[in-house]
């Protein structure tokens, strides 16, 4: 049965390793990220992987298709197949149907934050839920934000989602 694999490569062969494994037949999910960074001392915008060092492919169980399983797992590049005790565990279809859905032109489009920095805030779920605090910024290339706890006086990172207006 064909399932969804995550693996680990060496770093930055995320690329050299979807183009192998592609060519040998085999489904590869290599999102990507359009990101601001500074090259040289110059903010330019480059394309980096979502997941460094990681990507999905779609082979059949390694129990069923041993020979799939040896061709990925020594694959110029591959570190390893992510799993437990040597047994690759399968990546929910669900989070790969998701990845999809927000990848537009190969790229994943990341939701831009809806706060500015001082807006008042409501944290709506987690250990915090309740608590009001002070927008800070957003944190480069996640959906995580800092903001500043009114009650404790402390700086906090938090998940976007959890977050509401005032």
């Amino acid at each position: 049965m064909l399932n969804w694999y995550l693996l680990y490569t060496k770093p930055k062969h995320e690329d050299a390793v979807s183009i192998l494994l592609a060519g040998a037949g085999f489904k590869v999910l290599n999102p990507k990220l359009r990101e601001r960074r500074y090259v040289r001392r110059k903010l330019m915008d480059v394309v980096a992987p979502l997941f460094p060092c990681y990507l999905f492919v779609r082979f059949d169980d390694p129990l069923d298709n041993p020979s799939d399983y040896r061709l990925i797992r020594y694959t110029r590049g591959v570190k390893k197949v992510v799993g437990v005790e040597g047994i690759p565990t399968a990546a929910p279809d669900a989070m790969i149907r998701e990845i999809e859905e927000r990848m537009s032109g190969g790229l994943i489009t990341i939701s831009q934050h809806a706060f500015n920095e001082g807006d008042a805030v409501h944290i709506k779920g987690g250990h915090l839920e309740g608590l009001s605090a002070v927008f800070e910024r957003p944190l480069k290339g996640t959906e995580r934000v800092s903001i500043l706890l009114k009650t404790l006086n402390a700086r906090v990172v938090v998940d976007m989602a959890l977050l509401e207006k005032d």
